[in-house]
This record gives C-alpha cells, sequence and structure tokens, in this order.
C-alpha cells in the first residue's frame, strides 16, 4: 500500500473517527468476551461470524495479565494466507500501543489509534477489552483487530466496488497499454513517412505538416494513456475526495484540449499552405478552435463550481 494511500485513510479516519469508536465498541462489549480468552476455537468460531456481518474484521486473539499472546491468532477468512505474517503464540505484546492503553482500563473496551499491524502489515486498528473479575484478579485481555481500508469502504458503502477494483485497473492497464503502443506504432510511421518525405517528389512543406500531424496525433494518444495509466492504473484515489477527481478530469480534458488545438492549428496552415484552396479545411480548423475555447471554458466553469461546492460543504 502506498504512502499516498495511508494518508488518504488516516484523513478519512478523522472524518469517522467518532461513527469508528462507537462501532468498535457496541461490537466489543456485545461479545462474551470473557469466555473467548482461554479457547481457540471459540475465538475462530467467532471471528467467522463477525467476518460475515463486518468484513473489516482481521482476525482476533487474547492475552495473558502479562502482555504475552496465550494462544495462535484467529484469521477471518477474508484473510489470506500470503498477507497472514505470523501465528502470534507467545508473542509479547506489553509494548504494544493497544495493551499500554487497555492496562489501565477495566471490564471496557479500548479503541486505538491507526497503527501498522504486524500481523498483516497493514493499516489497522484495535478494540482491546480488559477483562478483571470482582476479587481483582486480572483475566487478560481479548483483542479484536480491525483493516482500517476495509472499515472505511464499509462506512461508505464501498465493499463491492473495493473487491472489484483490481479488475478495473487490470482493465484500465490494458487500454492504457494499447494507446501507448498505438502512439508508437503512429510516431514509428511518421519515422517513415520523414525518410520518404524526398522521394515522393511532392510538395516537401505539406509532407512535413502531414509528418507533424501524425507526431502530434501520435503524442495526443500518449498523453491520455500515460493519465489512464496514472489516474486508474499507478495511483491509489479517493473517489469521495473532490481533489480526486477533479485532478482525473482535468487531466483528461486537457489532453483532449491539447489535442484538438494542435490539430486545428495544423489545418489552418495547411490551408494557407495550399494557395488558399484549401477555404473548406479553413473553416474546419476554425470551428475545431472554437470546439477547444468551448471544452476550456467548460473546464474552467466545472472548476470553479465544483471548489465552491467543497467550500460550501
Amino acid at each position: 500500500m502506498s504512502t499516498h494511500n495511508h494518508i488518504q485513510l488516516l484523513q478519512r479516519y478523522q472524518q469517522y473517527e467518532q461513527t469508528i469508536h462507537s462501532l468498535m465498541t457496541s461490537m466489543m462489549t456485545s461479545l462474551n468476551g470473557e469466555s473467548l480468552l482461554r479457547d481457540k476455537q471459540a475465538q475462530q468460531q467467532m471471528v467467522n461470524h463477525l467476518s460475515q456481518a463486518y468484513p473489516f474484521v482481521e482476525l482476533i486473539y487474547s492475552l495473558d495479565a502479562d502482555g504475552i499472546q496465550r494462544m495462535d491468532s484467529a484469521y477471518s477468512p477474508n484473510v489470506s494466507e500470503r498477507k497472514r505474517r505470523s501465528l502470534g503464540k507467545g508473542s509479547d505484546r506489553s509494548q504494544r500501543p493497544y495493551f499500554i492503553a487497555a492496562r489501565e482500563s477495566h471490564n471496557s473496551a479500548v479503541i486505538t489509534r491507526p497503527y501498522l499491524s504486524s500481523a498483516t502489515y497493514q493499516l489497522a486498528i484495535s478494540s482491546v477489552q480488559h477483562f478483571v473479575d470482582g476479587a481483582g484478579n486480572d483475566l487478560g485481555y481479548l483483542v479484536i483487530n480491525i483493516n482500517l481500508q476495509r472499515l472505511i469502504s464499509y462506512l461508505n458503502g464501498d465493499e463491492m466496488r473495493s473487491r472489484f477494483h483490481p479488475w478495473f485497473q487490470w482493465v484500465y492497464g490494458l487500454i492504457g497499454g494499447m494507446l501507448v503502443l498505438v502512439s508508437a506504432l503512429l510516431l514509428y510511421a511518421a519515422g517513415e513517412a520523414m525518410l520518404g518525405v524526398f522521394d515522393n517528389g511532392g510538395n516537401i512543406a505539406t509532407g512535413a505538416f502531414g509528418i507533424v500531424i501524425i507526431i502530434t496525433l501520435g503524442m495526443s494518444i500518449f498523453d491520455l494513456g500515460k493519465t489512464i495509466l496514472e489516474e486508474e492504473v499507478l495511483v491509489n484515489k479517493d473517489i469521495h475526495h473532490h481533489d480526486s477527481t477533479r485532478r482525473t478530469i482535468s487531466r483528461f480534458m486537457a489532453a483532449i484540449i491539447i489535442a484538438v488545438s494542435i490539430e486545428a492549428l495544423l489545418l489552418m496552415f495547411k490551408s494557407l499552405l495550399d494557395g488558399g484552396g484549401g477555404g473548406g479545411q479553413l473553416i474546419s480548423a476554425v470551428w475545431m478552435l472554437m470546439a477547444a475555447v468551448a471544452m476550456l471554458a467548460g473546464l474552467g466553469v466545472y472548476l470553479k463550481l465544483s471548489r465552491d461546492s467543497e467550500t460550501a460543504d
């Protein structure tokens, strides 16, 4: 997971912090936690049950009074085998932030701040309950580990989209790669045309402008393919964040506007080189320039309205 995505997750966590704490506290207090402290099978059954309703639950484990893990962690079926870093039995958790926070709390749930999980190496939060009996005996700690990214997706109603997102990235990657390949073919064709411009016996200036048109078209297609790869494949963006949506739309529209403007200018110059006989081309070029100006104005209006809407929110 990239650092940029970590920053976005932490920002979303701050936005939903109270909701997250309320949900985690209610989840922990609804369990018969004391009975789970020494029963590995019960822990596994519980994490399987919880993960059906709450897909962000990753694992459950228990600690003794000194912060030593009693049994191997009970992993949710949603956590793949390759993401399970350790089983945990006998691990010393006494210096972990959640143990220190829960040590002073008796029979009440403590929700940690986000941290990098040693079990999955992903951003997580933990819900911890410290159990003490009526005689003051320390019974131990029950810990539920939560995947922060899946939790944020759950709160946004994005579980289905998140599940299919890797497939979308593969499709976008294929489209972006094919566009880059097409631009390479156009540049190859422009190179061949450049080598043959002197052999055709025609107007060198007209031939040169034809080559420029091919090159600029290849450049525009390459820029579009690069934008798709950067925005949809290489960057983990938050679709709920206004800045991410604005950036993507701005880059796509900018690539189209630049391509249309260059083609219009080239068509205009070509019509002038034809000695005034390309009046139809000149009119088409003017219309293309007007279309580029209209798209640029529309993009400016969109950016202004979206920023105003975000400020109002």
